[in-house]
């Protein structure tokens, strides 16, 4: 059984993995604090107000992301999702990072600075979670190896 096979019952109490709603929606209505507020404009009014020049470099930016993601949502597809806690958290990490790229076109639930700020935080919560996932499924796969040149070691020793 590796880390890919667990479920979040079955995760060891140290473990980091918790299955978290990631709501990264504002929680403001459509304005933001006055915090928040560059001289006097929000971010999103700052983001709409661009040279169109600036707006067409975003756009290939986002067209660009966007083909990663296609790439990313087609490889994380051959994967079942429910017993694999890597790629549960890659998902999540996509949804979120998909909410700050509409953010850049003044779209979508992040209203302001401090939205994105916080959608970028829980991005880095679960990276960092996705990481424990990946030593502990490398330590397995170091032991598995182990094991199994032992096991071709002594299979040719009775040859």
């Amino acid at each position: 059984m590796t880390a890919f096979d667990n479920t979040p019952e079955e995760l060891e109490d140290d473990s980091d993995f918790e299955q978290e709603d990631y709501d990264v929606r504002s929680r403001t209505s459509v304005q933001t604090e006055d915090d928040q507020l560059i001289a006097g404009q929000s971010a999103r009014a700052i983001m709409a107000q661009l040279p169109q020049e600036e707006k067409a470099k975003i756009a290939e930016q986002v067209e660009s992301f966007h083909q990663e993601k296609n790439k990313l949502d087609a490889e994380v597809a051959k994967w079942d999702d429910s017993g694999n806690d890597i790629i549960v958290l890659a998902k999540q990490m996509c949804m979120i990072m998909m909410e700050m790229t509409d953010f850049t076109r003044g779209k979508g639930p992040l209203k302001n600075t401090s939205d994105v700020i916080n959608a970028a935080k829980k991005i880095a919560e679960a990276g960092s979670r996705m990481d424990k996932l990946a030593r502990a499924v490398a330590d397995q796969m170091e032991v598995f190896e182990m094991e199994f040149s032992d096991m071709a070691v002594s299979e040719m020793r009775c040859v």
